[in-house]
Parts: structure tokens; sequence; C-alpha cells
């Protein structure tokens, strides 16, 4: 039971692909943007959060789908790529739009009073000996820590994600995952970079 349990945490696309997997994750984005657009804290790419001089709504909007897109885009393109198998394009969409549901946690770290309060220093401003000097900058460097546990899980579920909804395995799905992750990263900056000028 146990076993079946963290498979379940950690491997939910044998049981959930498709359609499903994309609803779950399209609200799972929604609540992600209004978590974040209420507490502010932006995505500036798929590894990169943290303060932005863009408080709209739709700026926040951008970002997260972004950050879904571009990723599963690369994976999308990668499975055309490298995998023998047929790729259906609502499953590579729906899955990584799943496996970024533990998103929806993480940004909950972002309403807690520290990470508020650094929200509200200009950080753009001060060297990095006055910012280590604010009262918060520790608590929220733990936080930001703890936190950071959540973004771990998304790389995890979206790498199973790929090899569930691409069929690949060995070096095919490292490259891959590897290309699109921290390609797909740099990507999501360059864009939503756009947001803040």
């Amino acid at each position: 039971m146990k076993k079946q349990w963290l498979k379940l945490w950690f491997n939910p696309f044998e049981r959930i692909a498709g359609f499903r997997a994309l609803l779950w994750g399209f609200i799972g984005l929604i609540i992600s943007t209004l978590l974040s657009f209420l507490s502010q804290w932006h995505y500036h790419g798929l590894l990169h959060f943290g303060p932005a001089p863009n408080p709209a709504w739709w700026c926040f909007a951008v970002e997260h789908l972004t950050v879904w897109l571009i990723p599963a885009t690369l994976f999308y393109l990668g499975g055309l790529l490298f995998s023998r198998s047929r790729i259906r394009l609502i499953d590579v969409f729906g899955t990584v739009a799943f496996a970024q549901l533990p998103f929806i946690l993480m940004n909950l770290f972002a309403f807690l009073p520290p990470m508020q309060k650094m929200l509200k220093i200009n950080l753009a401003s001060l060297p990095l000996q006055e910012i280590t000097k604010q009262p918060v900058f520790l608590a929220s460097v733990w936080i930001s820590l703890l936190s950071f546990i959540f973004l771990i899980w998304v790389l995890i579920l979206m790498f199973k994600a790929l090899k569930v909804s691409c069929n690949l395995k060995g070096y095919r799905l490292g490259i891959v995952y590897c290309v699109a992750v921290i390609g797909g990263d740099l990507i999501c900056r360059l864009i939503i970079g756009l947001c803040y000028k």
C-alpha cells in the first residue's frame, strides 16, 4: 500500500494522462497564477522565482503559461525526434501541466511574513552585503530552501511525464529532459523578461 501511495505521488502518469491530466493541470495553473498574483511572487523562468517590476495580473498569467508551454513544447519536439512511438500532443501537454501542480504548494510559502517583507526591499539598489544584513534575510533564505523541495518535486514529475508521454528511455530520455529543462528555462526567461520592459 505504501509503495502504491509513493508511486501515485511521484509517478501518477500511469493512471492520469490525456484530457484528465490537462484539465487538472490547467486548474492548477489558474490557482497557481492567482496565488502568485496575490503574493506578488513572480516566475522569471522554470527555475527562477522572485520579485519583478510588473504587478499587472496579465504578467502573472504570461509567466505561468510560458513556464508550462515552453517545456511542454520542447518535450513534444524531443519526443517526435527521439521516440519510436506515436506521440500525442494532449498527453505531453497534459502531463507537463499536471506535473506542475506542486507549484501551488510552493506559492503558499511566498505569503509568509519574511518573504513579503523581502519583496518590499528594493534589492536592485542595495549591495549584497546590505541585503544580507536585513533582519528578514536569514528567515527568507530558510523558507526559500523549504519551498525548493516543491520545485524538485515538479522536476521529478516532469521527468516522469516525459518518460511516459513520449515513451523515452536511456540516454534519449536524459538528453531531451536536460535540453527541455535547462534550455526551456533560458527561453522562458527571455520571453518573460519582455513583460518587465
